[in-house]
């Protein structure tokens, strides 16, 4: 079970560690990564790449948050435990982690566009309720 946990901490540690790189890199250090210029074309796709950052911000965040309690899922961490909590808590990771890394990457590339902000902290909020620590790995699964 500690090897799980370990391996979920790293990767819930490397998502936040590499959104706070791209923050450092695009507030203090001013790296320019406006790859779209201010054109009626870089507007429209603008709004595209925003809208469905919203729905999918949207979607998958509460979808993320509740995933163990989903039937099927509940059944194989109660029942195969260690690999399942791994492969679904990898899966419940990484939709949280590149939810991040994309709103904050996105953020920069739409020269501070406030939409991404937000949904990256909107998602920045929501990690800390998935932290992989020893006793929510084991209260995960456990039947209830």
């Amino acid at each position: 079970m500690k090897k799980v946990k370990n391996i979920l901490l790293f990767l819930y540690c490397e998502f936040l560690l590499v959104a706070g790189i791209i923050y450092v890199m695009g507030d203090y250090f001013e790296v320019d990564m406006a790859m779209v210029s201010d054109t009626e074309t870089s507007k429209t796709s603008m709004y595209i790449v925003q809208m469905v950052m919203i729905l999918l911000t949207l979607g998958l965040v509460p979808l993320s948050l509740r995933l163990f309690k989903f039937g099927r899922v509940h059944r194989q961490l109660v029942t195969q435990r260690e690999s399942a909590l791994l492969r679904w808590g990898f899966i419940r990771i990484n939709i949280l982690g590149l939810l991040l890394i994309a709103n904050t990457l996105l953020y920069y590339i739409y020269a501070f566009e406030a939409a991404f902000g937000y949904l990256a902290v909107m998602v920045l909020l929501s990690m800390p309720f998935i932290l992989p620590t020893m006793s929510r790995c084991q209260s995960e699964i456990e039947e209830e």
